[in-house]
């Protein structure tokens, strides 16, 4: 009866193995309680969760992106500092010629040097290049903020998942055991008939009992350990240290009633809220940039450079003839304007074409998005009423059940029913309840699905109007 409930617990506790091992290292201390509401345990899971922290830190990284693009559009500093052994060379002049009796094919190294290249580069014009960048960069804080929000939704419905899974798991612990009493002195008193010789029970009916109490507690074991497993998976999630006990603030799993909005209201608040809408658009004009920045890869930066080159040597002269430069014995210094290209053949031109391939997904991606998320939050939508009809239908089915069982076990005490219809009217409630619990499960689960398809839980969880 709770073996769906159980796998469904299952899985998300395999999900969830990585927290059990913080969950566990908290050291045991006052027995305290810890009474959550759904909206307060969404608030606590989303606190802890390490996805949305993740999404988070996508956000730090995103702004670091954006100061290195704005850093570029000042000036950089280059230095390359070296030394080495230097060859001997004595300048002499006479009659304004200046020579040297040192020669290249008799070096004499006796000495060292050192040198200092310095250049302080300001860019002046890059095509757009830099501007491309920051265009990016600036998108793509906006592209992780959304990333959050669209994190913090999945993670909002997984909890709500198990929330509800706990009061389900729980709901049916309590209505099987009970079952399992009334079938149990439905056997002892079938069994007390057919010993005292009475037609109103027969040992075929004593074999049916004890066959259907022997399944029934099959399902007391699933829905002990279906109840076990939800409440372990909700300790987890909402990171509930060792000796706090926690308990829900709904005690019951029930309906609620239906607001008036149609399915016209939830489609445009999807339009409003849905995190991946504002991602997409964010993205696409990120992506949008990063082709500009490619294109603006064929053209040159023109920049204006303060430079200076000095170099020291033990054992050489320096020349005061300005035509005449000592690589390892000058000073130098100046403002230039340069132009700087580069070519790569090729290169460039293919990183263009990937720029703009990633752009063409990301719009082909919004344009699934514009279709796929209306249908996400209609079929939410017809599973929610679904799930008001089936409730309807059960609990009707499930008081009429119940009706049949009074009477049955009336008629069986005062030894005019027989064992046969007990059983069956036993049968039926047990089915008919279950599916009502079920029925109320699935529609708690559907408003779940509805609010993150359109949009809703981001108002829910961010507080915004």
């Amino acid at each position: 009866m709770a073996a769906s409930i159980v796998s469904g617990i299952c899985l998300v506790l395999i999900l969830l193995a990585p927290c059990i091992a913080a969950a566990q290292g908290q050291a045991p201390g006052e027995r305290k309680k810890l009474v959550v509401t759904v909206d307060e345990a969404v608030r606590r899971g989303l606190e802890f969760s390490a996805e949305v922290k993740e999404a988070r830190a996508g956000i730090d990284a995103s702004r670091s992106k954006q100061a290195q693009a704005e850093a570029a559009k000042w000036a950089q500093l280059e230095a390359n500092i070296f030394g080495g052994p230097s060859p001997e060379s004595e300048l002499r002049s006479s009659h304004g010629i200046i020579d040297s009796k040192s020669t290249t094919s008799d070096l004499v190294i006796n000495g060292a040097f050192a040198r200092a290249q310095i250049a302080l580069i300001q860019p002046l014009y890059t095509f757009g290049k830099i501007s491309a960048f920051r265009e990016a960069a600036a998108r793509g804080i906006e592209v992780s903020e959304a990333a959050v929000g669209t994190k913090s939704s999945e993670v909002a419905l997984q909890i709500k998942q198990i929330y509800y899974g706990y009061l389900l798991a729980k709901e049916l612990r309590e209505f099987v055991d009970g079952i399992r009493d009334e079938l149990k002195k439905a056997l002892a008193k079938a069994e007390r008939q057919v010993e005292a010789g009475s037609p109103a029970a027969t040992l075929s009916d004593v074999y049916k009992l004890r066959a259907f109490l022997a399944q029934v507690d099959k399902n007391v074991d699933e829905a002990e350990e279906g109840f076990t497993l939800a409440h372990r998976a909700l300790r987890i999630v909402l990171r509930v240290e060792e000796g706090v006990e926690l308990e829900l603030a709904d005690t019951m799993l029930t309906p609620v009633t239906m607001g008036p909005k149609k399915v016209e209201d939830y489609l445009k608040m999807a339009k409003e809220m849905r995190p991946e809408f504002a991602q997409l658009k964010a993205g696409i004009k990120a992506r949008e940039a990063l082709v500009d920045a490619a294109v603006a890869d064929l053209y040159p930066i023109i920049y204006a450079a303060a430079i200076g080159d000095v170099a020291q040597s033990t054992n050489r002269d320096e020349s005061n003839v300005p035509i005449i430069t000592d690589p390892l014995q000058h000073s130098q210094a100046g403002i230039i304007l340069g132009v700087r290209w580069h070519f790569d053949f090729g290169l460039t031109r293919g990183k263009i074409d990937e720029a703009r391939a990633e752009y063409a997904q990301l719009l082909h991606k919004q344009d699934f998005a514009e279709h796929g998320i209306p249908l996400q939050v209609q079929k939410a939508y017809l599973e929610l009423q679904k799930a008001d009809q089936d409730i309807q239908t059960t609990q009707r089915g499930y008081r009429e059940a119940r009706r049949w069982l009074v009477t049955a076990v009336a008629n069986f005490d005062l030894g005019v029913g027989d064992a046969k219809e007990l059983a069956d009217a036993l049968d039926t409630y047990a089915r008919q309840r279950a599916d009502n619990f079920r029925a109320i499960y699935n529609q708690r689960l559907g408003l779940a699905n509805l609010a993150y398809a359109s949009g809703e839980a981001v108002r829910e969880f961010s507080g915004r109007p």
